[in-house]
């Protein structure tokens, strides 16, 4: 009995050892509790919601202006947590353009984003606000001797190159006149045809003088139908702004030239598009036109807010902390992918 006792001793002693090893190593193995937090010494995020930035252009309420920059400009707005006005005349009425512009700058908001359209127009305007401490960035057009940080958008004598080498691949060696319409006096028009241009001469095509369409499908329409009848070797039209192609494209059908004239064109909105899938317009160049107003409200938020200094005095020295150019890219649009833009 004595002995029965000793080995049953011995056997809870080392039952109770285990299970008391066990429940250790149970133990070591929970994660260790977080300690509850705690916001002392946490500094509250900043609010910037009385900031108000400005987008100006003419022609305000375009319709790819409302499809794309517009919408843009709210989501950055939004995720920087300050307020944007929208705004500009609703006709290509510079004067009007310029003197709202300047009623805007004496409000003192935190930075405009301004659509150039005429760049000598706004030299004077941009350098007001600049000595006002309203810093501008441009978008879409640039003023590029103007002071300006920032121009955000296409590089317009690639997006020309774009729509030359579509025209020559579309002509595929066959020879003639090619038609140019736009804004001719606009500076970003003028680097479009010189790009095309580059282009299209190589191939022995021969450009038109540009035609001014006023950014009106209805005039680009009449000035294209005018070219077409008075033009009997015309063999392609090109578009550079973007009611440009549609006003082509009504002018080719009409006509019944559809299939033997070449039709390309800037931007692919909905009619541009509808136009490639009914096979009136070849190839339109669009723009990434979102970045514009997107990246160009958070160049003027950084340039009130980053904290990078280059100089004791950055302003006085003529350094921003700002690139001077982004350049957004392009795209073109055919038959072969119109469908994935339609959807």
């Amino acid at each position: 009995m004595k002995q029965n006792r000793s080995s049953h001793s011995r056997r809870s002693w080392l039952r109770n050892m285990a299970m008391a090893s066990s429940a250790s190593w149970l133990t070591s193995c929970r994660p260790a509790e977080s300690p509850a937090p705690t916001t002392e010494g946490v500094k509250p995020k900043a609010d910037y919601s009385n900031e108000e930035y400005v987008w100006i252009s003419p022609h305000a309420n375009l319709p790819l202006y409302k499809a794309h920059d517009h919408p843009a400009l709210l989501v950055a707005a939004k995720e920087l947590g300050v307020k944007v006005t929208i705004t500009g005349p609703s006709t290509l009425d510079m004067p009007t353009f310029v003197s709202m512009i300047e009623t805007t700058i004496a409000r003192r908001p935190a930075g405009m984003l301004i659509s150039a359209w005429d760049p000598s127009v706004v030299i004077a305007p941009i350098a007001k606000a600049f000595e006002a401490h309203v810093p501008v960035v441009t978008v879409d057009v640039d003023a590029p001797t103007s002071k300006r940080l920032t121009f955000v958008g296409t590089n317009w004598f690639d997006l020309g190159v774009s729509q030359g080498e579509a025209m020559v691949k579309a002509l595929a060696g066959k020879t003639g006149k090619i038609a140019l319409l736009g804004l001719t006096e606009q500076y970003i028009d003028q680097q479009a045809f010189a790009g095309f241009k580059s282009v299209i001469a190589k191939a022995g095509l021969t450009p038109m003088e540009p035609q001014h369409d006023r950014g009106d499908s209805a005039v680009a329409a009449r000035v294209a139908s005018t070219l077409i009848q008075s033009t009997p070797d015309l063999v392609g039209m090109a578009g550079f702004d973007s009611e440009s192609g549609p006003g082509i494209g009504l002018a080719v059908k009409e006509a019944g030239k559809v299939g033997k004239i070449v039709v390309t064109c800037v931007d692919a909105e909905p009619v541009h598009l509808s136009l490639i899938k009914e096979g009136v317009v070849t190839a339109a160049i669009g723009q990434k036109r979102e970045l514009f107003t997107y990246l160009g409200l958070r160049v003027l938020f950084d340039l009130n807010h980053s904290p990078l200094k280059f100089t004791a005095n950055d302003r006085k020295a003529g350094i921003f902390a700002a690139p001077e150019i982004i350049n957004t890219g392009s795209y073109t649009v055919t038959r072969e992918n119109v469908d994935v833009f339609l959807k």
